[in-house]
Parts: structure tokens; sequence; C-alpha cells
């Protein structure tokens, strides 16, 4: 088109670039890559997850029996060396080296055993106990009942005691004597707040009555090293 200086003026419109066939070929593929590697990345973190489970179960199963195999073959170290201790103890006074008491206590069941002749009062004893570490021997079953009996044939301090002839009989840590074990004998007069065993059997007493006395603290892991 000619303007009016008599120049011809070019209308050009510009035009966008046609897409070639490689470029809309490639944009799909590129698509189905992404989303394979996409499920790739999904299943993987899937993957771990699972395998962190099983792992996870499988260290929870072999805590779970290491635990009950220790404690099975504690419980049975524990046993032989009782054993041992008894039969050491009818040919000697001395204990086997396989308990874990210190010398002059007893190894018996979980706990060690300490006979002390001592004339003390109830008050006494049980401080005296304190300070060895200790308390007075509670008795919770017919089998340490046995054991006492069969150990000592002199009357000695337990740690059952209260506080008047109202009250009930508890041991030191509070807990009620069972009567499938024992019930106190005696008359349980007035003031008669102290027990004391003897041949198998518990009774009362005045508090300020001095007699031998038994300390038991919790024994230790069984020295599994010396039985071997």
């Amino acid at each position: 088109m000619q303007d009016e200086d008599g120049y011809i003026t070019l209308n050009i419109k510009a035009r966008k670039p046609a897409l070639t066939s490689v470029d809309s070929a490639s944009s799909p593929l590129w698509r189905v890559m992404a989303l394979i590697l996409l499920i790739l990345c999904v299943g993987l973190l899937i993957g771990l997850v699972a395998l962190w489970m099983v792992s996870t179960t499988e260290q929870n199963y072999l805590q779970v029996e290491n635990k009950n195999f220790s404690g099975t073959l504690h419980h049975l170290a524990q046993q032989f060396c009782q054993y041992i201790i008894k039969q050491s103890e009818q040919k000697s006074s001395v204990s086997h080296k396989c308990s874990p008491c210190d010398r002059n206590w007893r190894y018996y069941g979980n706990s060690c055993y300490g006979f002390f002749r001592h004339n003390l009062t109830w008050e006494e004893s049980k401080q005296y106990c304190i300070n060895m570490n200790a308390t007075l021997l509670k008795i919770t079953s017919q089998n340490v009942l046995e054991y006492m009996k069969s150990r000592t044939g002199l009357i000695r301090w337990v740690g059952l005691s209260r506080k008047n002839p109202n009250e009930v009989w508890m041991w030191e840590d509070g807990s009620v004597p069972s009567r499938d074990v024992f019930e106190p004998s005696g008359n349980g007069g007035d003031n008669m707040n102290c027990a004391y065993f003897y041949n198998g059997k518990i009774y009362s007493t005045f508090c300020n009555n001095k007699n031998y006395l038994m300390c038991e603290r919790k024994a230790g892991l069984t020295k599994v090293e010396t039985l071997l």
C-alpha cells in the first residue's frame, strides 16, 4: 500500500513458530516417564516403610526372647546354686562361692538371710537390720516358713508388729500377713505388739523384750561363672 509520500508500507504479521513433529511427540513421552518415576518412588517408599516395620517387629521379638531366656537361665542357675550350697553346708559351714550373698548370710529363694545372736529389743533389731541394708524378716510363703524352721531353733524377732492391740498386724512395708501362711499365736495381751518366730510359728510379745533377730535383703544375681 502506498502512502501520501509515495512510500509503500508493507503489512507484515508476526507468526508463531509451529510445533515440530518431534516436540509434539516428546511431550506425552516425558509425562509417561515422570509418572513411571513417581510410581517407582512411591513403591520404594512403601517398601522401606514395610522393611522398617518388619525389622522393628523382629527386633522386639528377639528382645523378648532374650529376656525370657535370660530369666530362665537365671532361675536354673539360682536353683542349682542353692542345691550346691545345701550340699556344701552339710559338709562344712562354708557356703559355695556361687552365692550372691555376703559371708555369713544364707541364700534362699530370692533373698539373703542373716541370723544374728544379739539380744536386742524389737526396735533395736529393726535398726540393726537397717544398718545392714536389710529389714527384719518377712515371711510370705510356706516354703520360707519351713526354711526358717529348719534353719534356726532359737527365738528371733521378725518384722511383724502393730501399733496397739486394736490395730491389725503388719509387716514393715505395711502389708498384712496372710492367714494362709500363719496366724500369730499366743494370748496377744495388752501391749504385746511385736512378734517373734519360734519353732515354725509366730508369737506376740512385749516389744521391749530382748531376743535374737533375723534380717533379710534381696539377693543379687547368682554368679553363673562359678558354676562352670
